[in-house]
């Protein structure tokens, strides 16, 4: 057995050294799990979680197509999406996280919805886009921007609270992008806890992120993640229409130098730039 990983762990290591000496991986480092949704890492409706044991499973038909790295899955904005359970109970445990994917959005009328969480009394954790809403004016040009809409819950005084952060960026375009939204709790000066979230877009800090001025706590979340819809209790809704690629989610805040190196990446083109990773995981269970 030694030996047949002996020659395992050497032909990986020329087949990755061979791809014009591309050797780097992306950050793992917190990483709780990791979708390729490359063809290889799908199964029937199985959508193989290649870092944790959280694997996904397909509702509706999402297709398997050419992606930002090598495949990833087109979803039609009408029934598609994959059920990620609540990844181990992240959910009830998250203090602070980041989720990260590269998608290709197509035009749809209202909502699409990335992921988003609504528990029973509030809504959880969430990203989505809508195109409906009137143009707005910046210094007297009116901008056609699409909006991006953040959501967390918080607990205060046994209670909860939603909140919601909009911002504005051009992303349905038809064209990738990089999306990075990460939530991390910390105590100001006064000692209050707060909370900021953060969204980074194709490595790019976005200023609709920062504080958020409220003394609460994370409140966790039971309902499973729908990627690709909103799971409204239990109901998906508000589905996403496009291309979704390379998920994953982290149980920390990524810095600015991670997040770029995770977007530079995906920006490679070489047919094996997933192999640095594959290579640390097989390193891990060898």
């Amino acid at each position: 057995m030694k030996k047949m990983n002996s020659v395992l762990i050497s032909v990986l290591t020329i087949i990755i050294f061979s791809y014009n000496g591309y050797a780097e991986s992306v950050v793992t480092e917190g990483l709780v799990s990791y979708w390729t949704f490359d063809r290889q890492d799908i199964a029937d409706n199985t959508v193989k979680d290649v870092w944790g044991k959280n694997d996904g499973t397909i509702v509706g038909d999402p297709k398997v197509v050419a992606g930002a790295v090598n495949d990833a899955l087109e979803f039609d904005g009408l029934d598609d999406y994959v059920n990620l359970t609540n990844l181990g109970d992240f959910g009830n445990q998250m203090g602070s996280a980041t989720f990260e994917v590269w998608i290709k959005p197509s035009f749809k009328k209202g909502d699409l919805t990335l992921f988003k969480v609504v528990d029973v009394d509030c809504m959880g954790w969430g990203l989505q886009f809508n195109v409906t809403l009137e143009p707005i004016t910046i210094l007297d040009n009116v901008v056609i921007a699409d909006r991006i809409f953040s959501y967390l819950q918080y607990e205060i005084a046994k209670g909860c609270i939603s909140t919601i952060s909009v911002g504005s960026a051009r992303i349905l375009d038809g064209k990738w992008h990089h999306i990075v939204y990460a939530h991390e709790p910390y105590v100001d000066a006064a000692g209050r806890e707060r909370s900021r979230k953060m969204i980074h877009i194709d490595g790019r800090r976005s200023p609709f992120g920062g504080p958020i001025v409220s003394e609460a706590v994370f409140l966790p979340f039971l309902e499973p993640i729908y990627l690709g819809a909103e799971n409204n209790r239990g109901s998906a809704e508000n589905f996403f229409h496009g291309l979704i690629d390379e998920v994953r989610i982290y149980n920390r805040p990524l810095t600015i130098d991670e997040v770029l190196q995770n977007f530079e990446i995906g920006l490679a083109v070489e047919p094996a730039q997933k192999l640095p990773t594959v290579w640390g995981a097989l390193k891990m269970r060898l």
